[in-house]
């Protein structure tokens, strides 16, 4: 894999992670099971060896987003439920029963046509249900989950219901009236189905309280060390931190102008570092002009647009005994983690972690 000249550092703690999990289990008790959101190549960390280690520590479920994902997964250990999110596709079934995949089924037509398939093939298959409570995106609807509730028997028989599960809409804000309705929906249709597992919360709905956990939650963010609700305090390990080399110095003077659009114009004569990543590395175009990079305890301003590959920073005030071109910058980290630079571009951590890009360096540290 390619890298930005072994400049650019994306390090990834999966001790960080796996204290992250222990978090978690602490929260939800004995009797609940962890399964590990790993969809999006572990939100662009690195399924393969996240995965891998989360089953090290005791994790038997894993949810990804579509049947390839979970073909790569299902690659890594041959004994772990693998769930898929997105559903059914026709011509996936066959792939479902021969990687020992788990489909959220989310239609009355995808049940169908899964269960005529196993009665073409005499095969009973583990299946999950997914119920729409309030999300209005995938799942049986109001009128599907009464159609089905009432003629269970005859619409799934060869299927076995490992797991019924809904998707919470507003757990990011613990004040939502919709979280007590959506856990009230999902009561009774539970109650329907007594010999499966359930499941109703993502990392935002564990924190809504233990009632909302039932036999397994559903963590992603929180795994990897983001901020799932609304003025969340800290409570889980920073996971990602990037660093970076200079690749260049040079002094501007007084009236030149920095990068595209010369949206940065010198008041004085300054010291100018470029650092070798840009928005094709995940870091956004906003933060030009509106960000700061640290190094060891000195802040540093971004100055001049973000560009593609590039981004340009004020060095005149620093100063170092050591060669600064031997100096690792450092962009995310502890005091500008993923919750923290969300913020000043107002999006979510989400969105910063899966927007990294391949060219990194990454370094796993187990």
């Amino acid at each position: 894999m390619n890298n930005v000249d072994k400049k650019t550092f994306l390090k990834i703690n999966i001790k960080s992670i796996k204290k992250n999990y222990k978090i978690i289990k602490n929260k939800i008790g004995k009797n609940c099971n962890i399964a590990a959101t790993v969809k999006a190549d572990a939100y662009g960390l690195g399924a393969d060896k996240i995965a891998q280690e989360l089953i090290n520590t005791g994790c038997k479920f894993f949810f990804v987003a579509t049947t390839n994902e979970a073909i790569q997964l299902r690659r890594i250990n041959k004994k772990i439920y693998i769930f898929i999110l997105n559903g059914l596709v026709t011509n996936e079934i066959e792939l479902i029963r021969k990687y020992n995949l788990i489909p959220v089924i989310n239609s009355l037509k995808q049940l169908a046509r899964l269960e005529k398939f196993q009665k073409s093939k005499n095969l009973n298959l583990n299946i999950a249900l997914h119920f729409d409570t309030g999300m209005s995106r995938l799942g049986f609807d109001k009128n599907e989950t009464n159609i089905l509730i009432s003629k269970k028997s005859r619409l799934i028989i060869k299927s076995k219901v490992l797991l019924v599960m809904s998707h919470l809409a507003c757990a990011d804000d613990r004040k939502s009236l919709k979280n007590k309705k959506q856990l009230n929906k999902f009561n009774f249709i539970r109650s329907h189905f007594p010999n499966s597992l359930h499941s109703l919360s993502n990392s935002a709905g564990i924190l809504l309280g233990k009632k909302y956990h039932f036999d397994m939650v559903r963590p992603g963010i929180s795994l990897y060390g983001g901020h799932c609700q609304k003025n969340e305090k800290k409570i889980y390990h920073d996971v990602v931190f990037l660093k970076a080399k200079l690749i260049q110095v040079r002094e501007i003077y007084k009236g030149d102008t920095i990068g595209y659009g010369a949206t940065y114009k010198a008041k004085s004569n300054m010291k100018i570092g470029t650092l070798g990543f840009g928005y094709a590395d995940g870091f956004n175009r906003l933060f030009s002009n509106n960000y700061n990079i640290q190094l060891k305890n000195k802040t540093i301003n971004v100055v001049g647009r973000v560009s593609m590959d590039l981004i340009t920073v004020d060095l005149t005030n620093i100063k170092t005994k050591s060669n600064i071109m031997n100096e690792e910058f450092e962009i995310i980290g502890a005091k500008y983690s993923i919750n923290v630079i969300a913020q000043i571009i107002n999006t979510i951590p989400y969105e910063i972690l899966t927007n990294l890009g391949k060219r990194y360096e990454r370094r796993y540290i187990c």
